[in-house]
């Protein structure tokens, strides 16, 4: 240790002595001795950890690093997470993978590899490119649906998931249609007016109209469950979650 510290102090005596120009010399000369890969000198799997949090920019980057550094990358199948946590994320990655049938690749990865994910994630984030300029340049292919309403045709409200579409109408009623076929699959029946807001989850559908009742169906069956009475007016929205429920009415209250 004296030894050391010996040479340390001896070191430090000489570098008072140069100028500022040996000094940028011998930083230049350390500097390859300071500089240390701890991605290639932690374990694989705390290295492959650190890394699934980049970017894609940033993953593409990181594989240009060295030879370990791309060998963590395509060992950890890091694009294939990198896929799956917009998958997760974002609702439209879900939609697009599901209807270019790629998302159930995402759980195959000793089929399909590490190249086959460096090469899908491009292709996606060009379809979605495109997807948005279509969108912006109005270049749109629209499907019609037929409400076919007694009374009338109003549309009023409605939520739809990826097999799904229900909407409240003007006729009173709540149709459910399949997303795909675009057929009627299920028309729930009982309010005495227009069916002016609505939201569901895996369970129920809540529906609100202007007779001023909020009512409850079971969403896979279309079963009436319960019929809630509060306002005196139209209820206009409703939002529920947690098992709470909030409601507001042309009656000016909110409940």
């Amino acid at each position: 240790v004296s030894t050391q510290s010996t040479g340390t102090n001896f070191v430090k005596g000489l570098l008072g002595e140069m100028c500022h120009e040996q000094h940028w010399q011998i930083d230049m000369a350390l500097r390859p001795y300071l500089m240390r890969d701890f991605i290639s000198a932690l374990p694989e799997y705390v290295s492959e950890q650190i890394l699934s949090y980049l970017d894609e920019l940033s993953l593409c980057r990181a594989e240009s690093v060295s030879k370990r550094w791309r060998e963590i990358i395509c060992n950890g199948h890091l694009w294939r997470k990198l896929i799956v946590r917009n998958v997760n994320t974002k609702a439209i990655w879900q939609r697009l993978g599901k209807r270019r049938e790629w998302i159930s690749h995402l759980h195959r990865a000793a089929e399909f590899g590490s190249e086959y994910y460096k090469e899908l994630y491009p292709k996606i984030v060009q379809d979605l490119k495109m997807s948005n300029e279509m969108w912006k340049l109005g270049k749109l292919n629209f499907r019609k649906i037929d409400c076919a309403s007694h009374d009338s045709k109003g549309v009023y409200c409605l939520q739809y998931d990826d097999e799904k579409i229900v909407s409240g109408l003007r006729d009173n009623t709540i149709k459910v249609w399949d997303l795909d076929s675009l057929k009627n699959t299920m028309t729930l029946t009982g309010h005495t007016g227009s069916v002016l807001c609505m939201q569901y989850d895996e369970n129920i559908i809540i529906t609100g109209s202007s007779d001023a009742s909020i009512r409850i169906w079971d969403v896979k069956t279309g079963e009436p469950l319960h019929m809630l009475i509060h306002h005196c007016d139209a209820v206009l929205h409703l939002r529920f979650q947690n098992g709470i429920m909030v409601s507001c009415s042309k009656d000016r209250t909110i409940a």
